[in-house]
């Protein structure tokens, strides 16, 4: 079959899912100023956006973290994916008012798939979680290398946790140049994946984080790896300066 047995319309891309792409991308970069309320509806609407209604268990009343961003999925019930995408980028237009997507609702353009950066942002962590309810995963979260070093243990330097994620990934995530050294040093497999087939090297170019992206070039980190979509680190690369450090 020749491409053109494919029409235009075939081809085309709704634009919603594009400005969605656009919003996910932009809220990344102004996380850190928003409040955990705020935060949760965020990571409702996008739960929703892209997995449609709430399909997992209820966390344990233990699990608080959990808990609480279960509920804001769950809490929308039966919304489209359609309205939930739309809520989301009205969203964050109101807390970032400045921000403006480079694809406008109501027109078409052809394009491949974005990558979105799936992580969580790292003010929604629960602001009274205790001490002893912490692990490994929240202290990379909070960039205590001090407790990560005794938290860790052979049995978790590998495993997903409910995000999909693994230590590494949320290490490069949060540009943790340090954490990634030691977790590095303790034998972490520079090119383990998350559940969408990611490296650390895909979260750390999508967001720009240049240290984290030489010490993983350095520990030997293939940025040949494709992700469940197809996409290497390149494709989802934050900008050209990135693209040249990858290659090189």
């Amino acid at each position: 079959m020749s491409t053109s047995d494919f029409s235009d319309s075939d081809m085309d891309i709704d634009p919603i899912d594009e400005v969605f792409s656009e919003a996910a991308e932009h809220l990344q970069k102004i996380h850190n100023s928003i409040d955990s309320t705020d935060l949760l509806e965020i990571y409702g609407l996008y739960k929703q956006a892209t997995c449609g209604r709430c399909n997992t268990q209820k966390p344990s009343v233990f699990n608080m973290q959990s808990r609480s961003k279960w509920c804001a999925w769950n809490d929308l019930g039966e919304m489209p994916s359609e309205e939930a995408k739309r809520l989301y980028i009205e969203k964050v237009q109101k807390l970032d008012s400045t921000w403006q997507p480079k694809q406008k609702l109501g027109d078409k353009q052809k394009s491949s798939p974005g990558w979105v950066v799936h992580s969580i942002p790292q003010r929604l962590e629960e602001a009274d979680q205790k001490e002893h309810e912490k692990n490994a995963f929240d202290y990379i979260k909070e960039g205590n290398l001090i407790q990560l070093q005794n938290a860790l243990s052979s049995e978790i330097m590998e495993i997903l946790d409910e995000n999909g994620m693994g230590l590494i990934h949320w290490a490069a995530d949060r540009n943790a140049v340090d954490i990634l050294k030691h977790l590095i040093e303790n034998g972490l497999d520079v090119n383990f994946r998350d559940s969408e087939q990611q490296t650390a090297l895909h979260y750390a170019a999508s967001c720009g984080h240049i240290e984290c992206i030489r010490i993983l070039l350095n520990a030997n980190a293939d940025p040949s790896i494709k992700d469940a979509d197809g996409q290497s680190c390149l494709d989802v690369a934050d900008n050209s300066d990135i693209c040249e450090l990858l290659k090189s």
